[in-house]
């Protein structure tokens, strides 16, 4: 089975284990305690077999009932105290891996937010979002069911072989006849699951992708009839990502046998040289039986130990796919907050110089485009549907790279102005309207979001009840998409950058004079682009230019663009004949 390529990367296990061991080692101290307590609390549980041996010694030569409380006592003291230490010590390593793993999550939703448009948008979005959700979910149960119970079966394990060699080396010996059971079984599984376990992931994220166009592209798949297309694409990437998950069943059928028949072989050899060393003098029936329970108590761990494999296999291929997010970030070192550089003294001026930019290498979206938006100015972006309008704004904003020529927004000397785009697709966050203005401004009071509103000319707003601290959404007060950008051209305000980008962010506000107000205020005092969903947005933009095909086929103001009666006086007179009065 080919799998199915994913575009994001997805680090290697040397990288893999590189992070894990940075992250942990920034926790060294709590890592220490955890496993020092869960180290203590399986060493006092393994002095339950010689105990036990112990009573059947004292039955068996005949020793008074007190001797044989006494040990039942001891056994019981050291069985609470092992639990209550194993408790602890498992309690604290989950709190540090926890911590580790939400910093972990923090990192991977901040790169993610962070990544260039164009390097998500020619990947599945369901990419991303598999691995901010169904890996970090991996890592987490990992982190919290599988952790403790593998450190402390790995402890278990080990001193139970120290009691064993103390009882009789010989013992330990015949235990170790399961070993190489044990380890043939555990590298062919660790082999063939990664494999079956990274394609799982890639053809389950393959599968969300076409739920994810289905739904967006309901309306075009029902105008064209191609839902039994669409059907059949669902099924079989979820019949493949199904039989994928059949075979990992199958592997872990398997070790499961190879584990069970381990186990009862290593019990054979470990009764088989008790009896032999019983018989001969060698060791007590006490020691026997001890013998036998220390090994029987191994079944418990190894089992624990190799069976949590299968969990550690996924989150394994889970952090591998979060550190590829991470790794994009840049080293470590490299990843802490740059500063918000502070409100320039002025305006910026935006410099596009035989700019080019093409989504797939093949077509061009935009083509050797050379213009100026003069610091504090304005200017409009107009032409039909595919001119390259939105790509260009994107690129001012900086929302991707230009595949050639160059954008410069300000001096070069200067720290990067901060540029703020607003889009037709707008988004409501839950919370209160206080909330979602205060994205832009944390510290606003509630008069200074009263005022922005009022700016824009969300009149709406003004009859809420509650007023900032209105609920939105459902359960609260609907908005429709109109008010929703009056929200985001709100943030604008708030958040007062040097330079605005606006791709049609009030082609749901309304019209006529409210529009233009909303307009002319959002954009005063800021050098502004704006992608024109309406010609009277253009006219009032210092310049205008118009694309075509990718090009600026005219520019100029308003009125030299009509005394030229090119296109743009053409547009003109179609609109201004079908607007309303």
């Amino acid at each position: 089975m080919t799998p199915v390529p994913a575009t994001l990367p997805i680090a290697g296990p040397r990288r893999t284990r590189r992070e894990l061991l940075r992250r942990l080692g920034a926790h060294r101290f709590r890592l220490g305690a955890a496993l020092g307590t869960l180290l203590a609390g399986t060493a006092v549980t393994l002095a339950t077999p010689p105990l036990l041996g112990a009573i059947v010694d004292a039955v068996a030569e005949g020793s008074g009932t007190g001797r044989v409380t006494t040990l039942g006592i001891t056994l019981l003291v050291v069985t609470a105290i092992g639990a209550a230490l194993a408790l602890l010590g498992g309690r604290m390593l989950v709190a540090l891996v926890q911590d580790v793993l939400a910093a972990l999550r923090e990192d991977v939703f901040t790169t993610a937010i962070r990544l260039p448009v164009d390097l998500v948008e020619s990947s599945d979005s369901s990419d991303v979002v598999s691995r901010v959700t169904h890996d970090v979910e991996a890592i987490s149960e990992a982190a919290s069911d599988v952790l403790p119970d593998v450190t402390g079966a790995a402890f278990t394990i080990g001193l139970s072989l120290v009691g064993l060699a103390v009882l009789d080396p010989r013992l330990a010996l015949a235990g170790l006849v399961c070993l190489p059971v044990h380890v043939l079984a555990t590298r062919s599984f660790l082999a063939r699951t990664h494999q079956v376990y990274g394609d799982i992931r890639r053809l389950e994220s393959a599968r969300g992708q076409s739920v994810i166009e289905a739904v967006h592209g309901a309306e075009t798949i029902r105008a064209y009839g191609t839902q039994g297309r669409h059907l059949a694409e669902l099924s079989d990437r979820g019949e493949r990502a199904i039989e994928r998950q059949r075979d990992g069943v199958r592997l872990r059928n398997r070790f499961t046998g190879w584990l069970n028949a381990a186990e009862f072989l290593g019990l054979a050899a470990v009764l088989a040289t008790g009896y032999a060393l019983l018989g001969a003098g060698a060791i007590s029936l006490g020691a026997a039986t001890a013998a036998a329970l220390y090994f029987h108590r191994l079944f418990g761990p190894v089992g624990a130990l190799l069976g949590s494999l299968d969990d550690i296999q996924r989150a394994t291929v889970g952090l591998a796919r979060l550190v590829g997010i991470t790794d994009l970030a840049g080293p470590p070192d490299d990843r802490a907050a740059v500063p918000r550089p502070a409100r320039d003294p002025g305006p910026p001026e935006i410099t596009v110089r035989n700019v080019s930019f093409s989504y797939d290498g093949l077509r061009p979206a935009l083509s050797e485009v050379t213009l100026t938006v003069p610091a504090g100015g304005s200017v409009a972006l107009v032409g039909a549907s595919g001119s390259g309008k939105s790509t260009l704004a994107r690129l001012i904003a900086g929302l991707g790279e230009p595949t050639g020529g160059r954008i410069t927004v300000g001096s070069s000397a200067e720290a990067p102005a901060v540029r703020y785009l607003v889009t037709q697709e707008v988004h409501r966050f839950g919370g209160t309207l206080a909330d979602n203005l205060r994205l832009a401004r944390p510290a606003a009071s509630d008069e200074e979001l009263r005022e922005a509103l009022r700016a824009v000319g969300a009149d709406w707003a003004e009859g809420l009840e509650s007023g900032p601290d209105t609920v939105l959404g459902p359960g609260g007060a609907p908005l429709d998409d109109g008010s929703v950008q009056h929200l985001a051209l709100a943030r604008v305000l708030l958040a007062d950058p040097p330079v605005a980008v606006l791709d049609e962010a009030t082609a749901e506000s309304g019209a006529g004079d409210l529009l233009r107000t909303a307009l002319a205020r959002v954009t005063r005092g800021r050098t502004s682009v704006i992608v024109a969903h309406r010609l009277d947005q253009a006219r009032d933009a210092d310049r205008i230019v118009l694309l075509s095909g990718g090009r600026v086929a005219e520019e100029g103001s308003h009125d030299e663009l009509l005394a030229q009666g090119g296109e743009y006086a053409a547009l003109w007179r179609a609109y201004s004949r079908g607007a309303p009065a």
